[in-house]
C-alpha cells in the first residue's frame, strides 16, 4: 500500500526500506498510561495506548521518538538521549505513522557515519518539531497533540498479580538475569520444574527478571514451595536496591567490555546498601545500573546512579536519572575513572547531601541530583570529609519513638539483636520498628 506520499519507495523492493540499508538497530516499545516497565524513553519509537472513555475501545496512540543509549567515551558527538513526545494519532493511522517515521529516517538519516545512523541523532539535529513536520509530510496529515497522561511509574511486575482471566502471574527476581544453577540457588532447574509440572509460561522482563504466567489459583502455594525448594526468594525477601538494579553481561561474554558488570553487580548492591544502612538510610532505595562499557546495553543513562565501565576496574559515574525512567537521562559526572574499591568513598558524600538537603522525605536520589544539579553535587563531594554525615542533621528526621508501653512482650535475644540492627539502619529505635511491623501485619 502506498498513500502517495513516498512512504513506499520506488523502484519497489522491500516495502519500506527499498534498496536502502539501515545499518543500526531500531528499537520499539508499546505500553499503557502510567506503566513504564518497558523503559519507553530509551526506544527509537515508543507508543502509549490511549483508550476511549468506555475503557474497551482503542482511541489511538501517543508516540515518542528519538531515544537511545549507545555512546562512546570522549566522543561528544555520540550521546544517550531520552525520546521526545511526537504527538497522538488515531488507531486507523497508527501503522501509517510508524511507516512515515521509518521513511523519514530512511531518507534523511545519516548514511555516511555509522555511529550517527541512529534515529535519535536525526531527531536531535532537526528538533522534534522539524522531525514532526517531515513525518506529517510523509503521512499526508497533521498529527494531533500529545494526550496528557498520568505520572509514570517504574513497574517491574514482581510478586503475585491477577492477570485478568482468572489465573495468576508471579514475577520473580533473577539477579542480573543470570539463569543458572549454583549451590543454594538453582534458577534453571526451578524454571524447568515449574514448566514441566504446572504448565506455566515464562515472560522475560526489561528488568532482567521473569514473570511466570497462567498459574491456577489453587497452585499458588505449590509454586511458592517449588521456588523455596530451589533457593529462589519471593520479592518481599529481595532488597529494593537489588530489585531495581540491572547490569550488562560484560566479562567474560562481551568483546566490548572494559571491566566487570554482571558479575560484580551483587557486590555493588550489597555495598551500596551497607553505606545506606550505616547512615540510617536503610529504608531508602534507587535505580542503579552497571555496564562494562559505554554502549549502554543495561540502560545505565536512565538510572538514578550508574557505573559505566571506563577501564580495568574503573567506572564513570552518572547521576540524576528519573526514578520512573521517564523523559530525561542522567548526567555524567567528572568522575571518569572511579576505582571499584573506591565505591563507598564515592557514594558516601552523595548520600550525605541527599540525606541532609532533600526537599521532602520521599524525594528520590535521581530527582534530588537533577534538582540541585550535578556540578553542585560535585562541589559538595570535593569539600566532604569521610564520616561528616554524622554531624549533618537529616532534612527529615525519622518519626519520634513510640511511647514505652506499660506491658512487655517477650522477644528472643537473637531476634531482638536483629530488630535493633534493622531499626538503627532505618534511623529508628527498636520499639518504633516493632510498632510499624505489627501495624502493617494487622492492618495490611
Amino acid at each position: 500500500y502506498d498513500n502517495g506520499n513516498a512512504i513506499t519507495p520506488a523502484p519497489r523492493g522491500e516495502p519500506i526500506y527499498g534498496r536502502t540499508y539501515l545499518p543500526k538497530k531500531f528499537k520499539m516499545a508499546v505500553t499503557v498510561p502510567g506503566d513504564n516497565s518497558v523503559d519507553l524513553y530509551i526506544n527509537d519509537v515508543g507508543a502509549v495506548v490511549i483508550m476511549e472513555p468506555d475503557g474497551k475501545t482503542v482511541k489511538g496512540f501517543n508516540i515518542v521518538v528519538g531515544g537511545g543509549m549507545g555512546r562512546t567515551h570522549r566522543k561528544e558527538e555520540t550521546f544517550a538521549r531520552a525520546a521526545d513526545h511526537l504527538g497522538f494519532v488515531k488507531e486507523a493511522d497508527f501503522f501509517e505513522c510508524l511507516k512515515a517515521i521509518i521513511a523519514v529516517q530512511r531518507d534523511h538519516g545519516n548514511r555516511e557515519v555509522r555511529s550517527s545512523a541512529r534515529l535519535k541523532y536525526l531527531v536531535h539535529t532537526l528538533g522534534v518539531d522539524g522531525f514532526r513536520a517531515l513525518v506529517e509530510k510523509y503521512l499526508g496529515q497533521k498529527m494531533e497533540p500529545w494526550v496528557p497522561l498520568p505520572e509514570w511509574k517504574y513497574l517491574d511486575w514482581m510478586g503475585w498479580h491477577e492477570q485478568g482471566d482468572g489465573k495468576l502471574m508471579l514475577g520473580i527476581n533473577v539477579e542480573q538475569g543470570r539463569v543458572a544453577d549454583s549451590p543454594g540457588l538453582r534458577v534453571k532447574s526451578c524454571l524447568r520444574a515449574l514448566v514441566d509440572n504446572y504448565g506455566v509460561d515464562l515472560l522475560l522482563t526489561p528488568s532482567q527478571s521473569i514473570v511466570l504466567r497462567n498459574i491456577q489459583p489453587a497452585q499458588k502455594y505449590d509454586v511458592e514451595a517449588v521456588l523455596r525448594e530451589h533457593g529462589i526468594k519471593l520479592i518481599d525477601e529481595v532488597d529494593a536496591i537489588t530489585r531495581k538494579s540491572i547490569a550488562c553481561p560484560a566479562f567474560p561474554l562481551c568483546g566490548l567490555a572494559m571491566t566487570e558488570a554482571e558479575r560484580v553487580q551483587p557486590q555493588i548492591n550489597a555495598r551500596l546498601l551497607a553505606v545506606l544502612r550505616m547512615m540510617g538510610m536503610g529504608s531508602d532505595d534507587f535505580v542503579t545500573r552497571t555496564t562494562g562499557c559505554p554502549n549502554g546495553c543495561a540502560r545505565p543513562y536512565m538510572a538514578e546512579i550508574a557505573f559505566v565501565g571506563s577501564g580495568p576496574n574503573a567506572y564513570q559515574l552518572w547521576l540524576g536519572g528519573s526514578p520512573n525512567q521517564a523523559e530525561r537521562t542522567a548526567v555524567a559526572t567528572s568522575i571518569f575513572k572511579m576505582k571499584f574499591e573506591d565505591l563507598e568513598a564515592t557514594v558516601e558524600p552523595i548520600f550525605a547531601m541527599w540525606r541532609s538537603q532533600r526537599n521532602s522525605p520521599t524525594e528520590a536520589l535521581g530527582d534530588f541530583c537533577h534538582r540541585v544539579g550535578v556540578p553542585v553535587v560535585e562541589e559538595f563531594m570535593a569539600a566532604y570529609e569521610p564520616g561528616a554525615w554524622k554531624g549533618m542533621a537529616p532534612a527529615f528526621p525519622p518519626p519520634p519513638a513510640v511511647e514505652t508501653p506499660t506491658a512487655t512482650v517477650g522477644v528472643a535475644s537473637d531476634l531482638l539483636v536483629k530488630i535493633e540492627e534493622e531499626a538503627s539502619a532505618r534511623g529508628l529505635d527498636a520499639p518504633s520498628l516493632l510498632d510499624m511491623i505489627v501495624r502493617e501485619a494487622l492492618e495490611g
